[in-house]
């Protein structure tokens, strides 16, 4: 994709709605990569934690 993005980057205006949108995901992909490893390295939630956090959505509604 970064490839894809320098290519695309040079004969394009900088407000191209393609390459804005492949910035986006790129952008995206690095946040959740970084947000995913700082994530992993959280101790395992406790049952009482897992109960909170259960008790902020809705039950279901069928």
């Amino acid at each position: 994709m970064r490839a894809r993005l320098a290519a695309m980057a040079a004969p394009r205006d900088t407000d191209d709605p393609e390459l804005a949108a492949l910035r986006a995901v790129l952008r995206d992909q690095a946040l959740m990569a970084h947000v995913t490893a700082n994530v992993d390295r959280w101790p395992p939630l406790t049952e009482e934690q897992r109960d909170t956090i259960a008790s902020l959505w809705p039950p279901p509604t069928r």
